[in-house]
């Protein structure tokens, strides 16, 4: 069930439609999101084929399938939380209309947290289905030790009895930040009639949203026989764990099993966490692809998930909340988070602490299992606590401002760009920190941050709505990166994706190659980037008729795939105007295949 070993799930697999459907549109939340992280997305969702592999870069296939996800996929997430990327990819500038930044309050400790996918995936005279990925982990590539549930759920005709806390709410008051998303006014009418299906070994699954509004995203039993707690974070800003205390009187001392990450663990001490079971992530996990040179960095945990358990009855809470009193609340408090969980139910024998334990920790309590037994040590005093309570506040500060970006033609060379960066209500900054800008295309174009700051001589593929960002200590040297998605006003005529086309497609060679491309009905992934080199050694031509001439496959698209010709006539109309060179006798023979003439 959760066997490290045996059961992994792969998060492109669970992003594939299920059989016989396909994707019509899909909304996520993240904290953190990784530009390259989602531009690997489409893979899944347009590919029918998992995020395995080298899928980043600047490539045709990629370029396809944002043009299919446009105006059906919309991302959420913390506003200011984009992750700086080592390197800029040109096609980042058409994932723009897919991200939705959120502030979740007006106060610098509140932060939006959920991860979750729902996917709606429709089919012909059948009904409509939906897929809610709920995770523990952001949308990056992070490769920490994560928790992961995906339920199916039909679309009935009535209204269903809801359980669920706040889930509606939250998903609607997400779409509702952007009226302009079509899809989601059709989700919000189906959201109440889904009939979720709980994975196997569990039953009455409830979705519980956390935070201001939204309520505390658990619903508890008490008193239990026993409850395990997984969280990776435990202690609030001034190292209390008041939510663990709360938490703890659920079950009896003996019956309290608590799994984290071994530095949390010391710095909180086992004086606060007397009457808890403690296991830390094994550090031969963490440091394990170090140690191999696999150069993917540190493993950690990373996986949310607390466990009551009453006779043979047992219930599991998993999604994006810490046992934090900032992610589950505390006393009479709501959280300051916003947060998703799920509760699911099932028998003790099978889901319960000790079945979870006899996958985690050896028998013999050796050091080969996924957990051990935490042995404290003494840790000096963090003396850095107050300047990151600066940086936090600065970065909320500067988040919270209104960030537009002007861009208008040159006077000398209207080919070329000036671009102003203006902030409303910019923050003072504290003594000691400054504040440096740059535009996200542009290596070493930071500046010192002002009310308005300009860059001049910048090509259209240097024009982004990302602005990144970082905050410098004078005295400690410390710097923090942010990447802030500012409004972006164009020139009238500015068409950034049509200028795209026309580089990644410049050739009739990568014409063809384009056109090939969608001509593979169900391809894997390797054979879709395969499309990404210049085409055959003997020209363009040659490819129309020629091995694997693209005349019969065109043929064989007719008589057995007419949607793939509609999905060339697309192309092709996205092409018009552009200076994508369409090879003169491919235009006269799509003239007898083209939907708009047949």
């Amino acid at each position: 069930m959760l066997n490290p070993k045996s059961e992994r799930v792969d998060y492109g697999w669970e992003l594939r439609p299920p059989e016989g459907y396909e994707l019509d549109s899909a909304i996520a939340a993240t904290y953190t999101l990784d530009l390259d992280a989602l531009l690997s997305v489409p893979v899944a969702l347009c590919f029918h084929d998992t995020l395995e592999g080298e899928i980043q870069g600047e490539r045709l296939a990629l370029l396809e399938a944002v043009g299919q996800l446009n105006g059906r996929l919309k991302v959420f997430y913390q506003a200011g939380k984009i992750k700086l990327p080592s390197s800029y990819n040109r096609l980042f500038a058409l994932l723009e209309p897919w991200l939705q930044p959120v502030m979740p309050g007006n106060v610098a400790y509140s932060s939006f947290h959920p991860k979750f996918w729902l996917l709606r995936y429709t089919a012909a005279k059948r009904p409509v289905r939906y897929r809610l990925i709920v995770l523990s982990r952001n949308l990056t590539f992070d490769r920490s030790w994560d928790l992961a549930l995906s339920m199916d759920g039909e679309v009935s005709r009535e209204s269903l009895y809801s359980s669920h806390q706040g889930w509606d709410l939250l998903v609607r008051d997400l779409l509702l930040q952007d009226p302009s998303f079509e899809p989601g006014k059709v989700i919000r009418k189906e959201l109440g009639r889904i009939n979720w299906q709980p994975p196997e070994h569990f039953r009455d699954p409830r979705i519980l949203a956390g935070g201001p509004g939204y309520g505390r995203p658990l619903d508890m039993l008490s008193p239990n026989d026993s409850i395990m707690v997984v969280s990776p974070f435990l202690k609030d800003s001034v190292g209390n764990v008041a939510a663990l205390d709360e938490l703890a009187h659920l079950a009896p001392e003996g019956n309290r099993w608590l799994l984290s990450r071994g530095e949390e663990l010391d710095e909180i001490g086992s004086e606060k966490l007397e009457g808890w079971s403690c296991f830390s992530i094994n550090s031969d996990v963490v440091d394990g692809e170090e140690r191999l040179e696999m150069g993917t960095g540190r493993q950690n945990l990373h996986s949310k998930l607390i466990v009551v358990e009453r006779g043979h009855t047992c219930h599991w809470h998993l999604g994006s909340a810490n046992a934090t009193a900032a992610a589950l609340g505390s006393g009479d408090a709501n959280p300051r988070n916003t947060e998703l969980m799920v509760r699911l139910t099932g028998k003790s024998q099978a889901i319960g602490p000790s079945a979870l334990l006899s996958q985690w920790v050896d028998e013999d309590n050796s050091s080969n299992g996924l957990f051990v037994a935490h042995q404290f040590e003494e840790r000096a005093e963090s003396d850095g606590e107050s300047e990151r309570d600066l940086f936090r506040l600065l970065s909320f500060g500067l988040v919270k401002a209104n960030w537009t970006l002007s861009a208008r033609e040159a006077e000398l060379d209207p080919t070329l760009f000036e671009v102003a960066l203006s902030v409303d209500e910019m923050p003072e900054l504290p003594e000691g920190l400054s504040v440096e800008v740059g535009l996200l295309p542009i290596r070493g174009s930071y500046q010192p941050l002002q009310n308005v700051t300009c860059w001049n001589n910048m090509n259209i593929n240097q024009l982004s709505a990302f602005v990144a960002v970082r905050i410098i200590s004078g005295e400690s040297s410390e710097t923090e990166h942010l990447v802030i998605q500012a409004g972006l006003e164009l020139p009238a005529g500015t068409d950034r994706e049509r200028r795209i086309m026309e580089q990644l497609i410049d050739t009739e060679d990568k014409f063809l190659n384009y056109i090939r491309l969608l001509l593979q009905r169900h391809p894997d992934k390797n054979e879709w980037f395969s499309f990404d080199g210049t085409g055959d050694q003997t020209g363009a031509l040659a490819t129309l008729f020629g091995d694997s001439p693209i005349f019969e496959q065109l043929m064989l698209a007719a008589a057995r795939d007419p949607e793939v010709l509609e999905r060339i006539q697309k192309m092709i109309d996205r092409f018009e105007g552009t200076s994508v060179p369409v090879p003169e006798r491919f235009a006269q023979l799509w003239a007898y295949f083209s939907p708009n003439k047949r």
